[in-house]
């Protein structure tokens, strides 16, 4: 029945100077996305993306859709010629398709962007209307609260008329704001966090801190799991895991730091450690789930302390979500079932039961003089272990282990 898909646009249409760039790396994405369907072609102009079908099944095409940052909505359409009698009968065509009950209310809504088109939106509509009523039975006009809506977008490439259309995920094309450093615990808010991050188009590189073994390697295929529900919505379909074993930091804080102290100096080594890793694999900013208050480690006061550590910019998606907002997206990307396994983080093992909500800067840093950080940071950041993770690929942990004769299933 559809001839193509109508791709509208989502925010990137404000950025005005930068629109051009904007335009051609979404274009980039929807065609990545796509390329194991090899019947497809594509059509742009500078408002609307045209994905034509040419026999393909249009369902996993939507599937790909739904995954990609920077897309307003789109449609399933029929193109026909700019004339009269040739919109009418795709228009019926549709509606008998789309129509699901006897007696159905619709109206028609035009949008006329070719101006040279010989007359207005409302005599076009009228037009179309008076045609395709009396060549569908039940159909009655509704134009406050129809069952359906014929919507008409007349334009100089041609004419595409469809019902509904799907909403897409908004927010920017990916890769056109830089890259960043997800600090990705096994939480529910990190993900989320990361999959926001995304969405703005921000190329991500993930930091996962491991203390074996205080943490099991249950809790890094967690990880593991979760990135690789993340990775669908990257523009590349694939993205790095950077595993830094941080188990001889924390038994140093926890051996030398007074306890209240013991996660302040923590989170600051871990600022320290991301502060390092986006140098070395040059990276913009560092993107964290942390929101404001949530924990003691969250709190202004916590956090205007432990950002001294880094001049780079420190993005908080979350800062002003509920928990509730959070569970919710993290339901919606499919990444809450993996979280609430129950296989514990570093962030949960040697925690005070009175952790300081309002640490001082001088009282801090009197504690991490206990200990030369700087020695384990660096002994540590030259053991990081890297995992390429792809969407088209799963990776076990455990099946690696087997293979090196270092774990029995």
């Amino acid at each position: 029945m559809y001839d193509l898909i109508l791709v509208r646009y989502g925010e990137m249409t404000l950025k005005k100077k930068n629109y051009r760039y904007f335009l051609q790396q979404m274009n980039r994405n929807i065609k990545a996305k796509l390329k194991k369907h090899p019947k497809l072609r594509f059509f742009n102009t500078d408002y609307r993306f045209y994905i034509y079908l040419n026999g393909e099944d249009y369902r996993p095409i939507i599937e790909q859709l739904n995954i990609v940052f920077g897309l307003s909505s789109y449609s399933l359409c029929v193109r026909a010629d700019s004339d009269y009698d040739k919109i009418a009968e795709k228009a019926i065509e549709l509606i008998k398709f789309e129509k699901k009950q006897a007696l159905c209310t619709f109206k028609v809504e035009t949008n006329r962007s070719d101006k040279t088109f010989p007359a207005t939106s409302p005599e076009i509509t009228k037009e179309v209307a008076s045609r395709v009523l009396p060549h569908v039975s039940g159909l009655l006009v509704d134009v406050h609260n129809p069952d359906l809506t014929l919507h008409i977008d007349l334009r100089h490439e041609g004419t595409y008329i469809y019902i509904n259309s799907i909403k897409g995920l908004g927010g920017f094309p990916g890769g056109v704001s830089g890259k960043g450093l997800l600090m990705l615990s096994g939480g529910i808010d990190s993900p989320v966090a990361g999959f926001l991050a995304l969405k703005k188009g921000i190329d991500l590189v993930a930091l996962h801190f491991a203390s074996p073994p205080y943490t099991s390697d249950m809790a890094l295929q967690k990880v593991i799991d979760l990135l690789q529900e993340l990775v669908k919505y990257t523009a590349q379909d694939k993205i790095k895991l950077l595993i830094f074993p941080f188990t001889e930091i924390q038994e140093a804080i926890f051996e030398n730091v007074d306890s209240i102290y013991n996660i302040t100096i923590m989170r600051r080594q871990m600022y320290r450690i991301a502060d390092i890793v986006c140098r070395k694999y040059d990276l913009d900013i560092i993107v964290n789930g942390e929101s404001i208050g949530q924990v003691a480690s969250q709190t202004i006061e916590s956090m205007k302390v432990i950002n001294e550590v880094t001049k780079l910019p420190i993005i908080r998606p979350l800062a002003t979500y509920d928990k509730e907002e959070i569970i919710a997206i993290a339901r919606k990307i499919g990444t809450f079932e993996v979280s609430t396994r129950p296989y514990e983080d570093c962030c949960t093992i040697f925690v005070p039961e009175h952790p300081v909500i309002k640490p001082k800067m001088e009282r801090v840093e009197f504690q991490e003089i206990k200990c030369d950080f700087s020695n384990l940071i660096n002994k540590a950041i030259d053991n990081i272990e890297v995992i390429n993770l792809e969407k088209s690929k799963k990776y076990s942990i455990f099946e690696k282990m087997k293979i090196s004769g270092n774990y029995e299933i």
